[in-house]
């Protein structure tokens, strides 16, 4: 799957997104760096962690195993 997009719901500007595109674990390890390197803060800091991502997967099964993993570590909101 690749990880398009992470979004926040922020009180006065509404919905925010940034572009992240990432699909691979090397584009992961990247964007970590580019995080570590940076004084920047990541967007989910606004909302206290709480985020969205908007993935693109070839299939259900696949789609179905990001769920998992994400539900193993407690990071899946699920409603």
């Amino acid at each position: 799957c690749t990880v398009l997009d992470v979004i926040v719901e922020h009180p006065v500007y509404g919905q925010l997104t940034g572009s992240l595109q990432l699909s691979s674990r090397h584009d992961v390890r990247q964007f970590l760096d580019r995080c570590a390197r940076s004084d920047a803060r990541p967007l989910s800091d606004l909302t206290g962690g709480i985020h969205l991502h908007t993935l693109s997967c070839p299939d259900e099964a696949a789609a179905e195993r990001v769920r998992s993993v994400l539900r193993e570590l407690g990071v899946l909101l699920e409603g």
